[in-house]
């Protein structure tokens, strides 16, 4: 198997896919590309690089990217920017010789879903897809993590959720899940080659449900209330949420970097239905069952969610 470049690799999902890929071969060829190589160094071996490479810089990811055959492309963060780092990506995947990319993309990818980050991973399916390159697609839904240790977790001390998430449904995914239906395609490329897949949960459940499983869960009881965009705007204003995205901006008391544009953009798009997807997609690819919400509540339900990182694997 050719040299893996993982683009993005000190986040949490590189590290993730990084430790499953050398459980598979302790000998894997593997290159850590990352804004901050100095947080990888320590794991350089004589098969596994560290380079610094940042989606802006160009000449950064040709020089990261060099000698690689797959690219594991996990998505940025920046919003406005996304689709013009992406493609910065896949052009030195093609000037270095990679021939394979899997992409994370993200659930419910329509033209007409309100979530910013569906617009941005939408445009950048077409730009791989033009690429001449082969490519798997993970549209990843909403991490279990998020909705159990984010979402949820403020309804555990007031007993209330609300959201602008109307009733609508979706298929919340551990990030176990995830990593590993990642590295079995990076591991199987020419299976998986022109693949989109749903990466999702088992279950579809609306925020009524959700919160039910917490009350059990967590012993308390939880009610969700569905609330108007302009009523969650005003909640994340009050809690000094900013509007906009910005890399350098300091996480929140929950341990998590969003702006309020894109976290109301992505509950609108539940409530409009464009979440409302559950394949099995996890087991096609893996031949395991996927993890259950409820699993993920029982096993992070004392932990932050920047703590369960470092905790739960």
């Amino acid at each position: 198997m050719g040299r893996i470049v993982i683009s993005g690799a000190s986040g949490d999902l590189g590290r993730r896919v990084t430790d499953l890929l050398l459980e598979a071969d302790p000998h894997a060829a593997l290159t850590l590309v990352t804004r901050t190589p100095e947080n990888l160094r320590q794991r350089e071996t004589k098969e596994l690089r560290v380079c610094r490479g940042d989606y802006q810089e160009a000449a950064s990811l040709d020089a990261a990217y060099s000698g690689g055959e797959i690219l594991f492309l996990i998505s940025g963060l920046n919003l406005g920017r996304r689709v013009s780092e992406h493609r910065n990506a896949i052009a030195a995947a093609q000037r270095t010789g990679i021939r394979h990319i899997v992409y994370t993309s993200v659930g419910g990818v329509q033209p007409n879903n309100p979530a910013l980050s569906s617009k941005d991973h939408y445009q950048t399916e077409f730009d791989l897809r033009a690429s001449g390159l082969t490519y798997t697609i993970l549209r990843n839904s909403l991490y279990s993590e998020i909705v159990s240790n984010v979402l949820l977790a403020p309804g555990v001390a007031t007993g209330l959720i609300k959201q602008a998430t109307g009733d609508g449904f979706l298929a919340p995914v551990a990030k176990h899940d995830v990593a590993h239906s990642a590295v079995t395609c990076l591991l199987q490329t020419e299976r998986h080659a022109g693949a989109v897949y749903e990466i999702t949960g088992d279950e579809l459940l609306n925020f009524h449900d959700i919160a039910a499983i917490g009350s059990e869960v967590h012993g308390v009881p939880i009610k969700y209330v569905p609330v108007s965009a302009e009523e969650r705007l005003a909640f994340f204003d009050s809690v000094g949420i900013p509007r906009t995205y910005d890399p350098n901006m300091p996480p929140s008391a929950d341990g998590h970097m969003w702006a309020s544009d894109e976290l109301i953009s992505a509950e609108l798009a539940v409530s409009d239905g464009y979440q409302a997807v559950m394949s099995h997609h996890v087991r096609h690819i893996t031949g395991q069952e996927p993890v259950s919400l409820r699993s993920v509540m029982e096993r992070c339900k004392s932990l932050r969610y920047d703590e369960i990182d470092a905790a739960v694997s």
